[in-house]
């Protein structure tokens, strides 16, 4: 009988499902939402690596956002690590946006935002009011400037 159940076991084990990892770099969560808002730029926060003044890299998030570090989702035995980063041909393309942002752009007349010191919409923030058009920026305050971790709606 012993014979038996250590068949088993090592059956059980050999025929275990292991999920395969994958690491992407992308510049909005659009891979993670179900939205097409994401997709149009409607209701979108879009943050900058420079100051408005300033041309540079780009990222684009619908919604909350927990962390600019990124996200992990699992579909079909892949687990994918989604790492934030900016992108585009100014200042900063290819750079996280967790504590690297310098300014902000809410396009959306009912959309607005908070963003957060810390992840999980912690600490100081920095309320960002909707702009429909997208067309005026706003630097994020000194505290938060190369300081930031998450977004929610305002």
């Amino acid at each position: 009988m012993t014979f038996a159940v250590a068949l088993l076991a090592s059956l059980a084990t050999a025929t275990q499902a292991h999920a395969t990892t994958a690491d992407s770099y992308v510049s909005n969560n659009c891979d993670t939402m179900a939205s097409s808002d994401c997709w149009t730029g409607t209701n979108v926060l879009i943050v900058h690596y420079s100051p408005i003044s300033s041309y540079s890299a780009s990222a684009s998030f619908l919604g909350n956002v927990s962390s600019y570090s990124g996200a992990t989702r699992a579909s079909d035995g892949i687990i994918t690590n989604y790492h934030y980063v900016f992108s585009g041909d100014g200042a900063g393309s290819g750079q996280g946006v967790r504590n690297n942002a310098a300014s902000v752009l809410a396009c959306s007349s009912a959309a607005n935002y908070r963003v957060y010191y810390s992840p999980s919409y912690q600490g100081h923030s920095q309320y960002i009011s909707g702009d429909w058009g997208c067309d005026d920026g706003v630097n994020l305050d000194s505290t938060l400037r190369n300081n930031n971790a998450s977004q929610h709606w305002g």
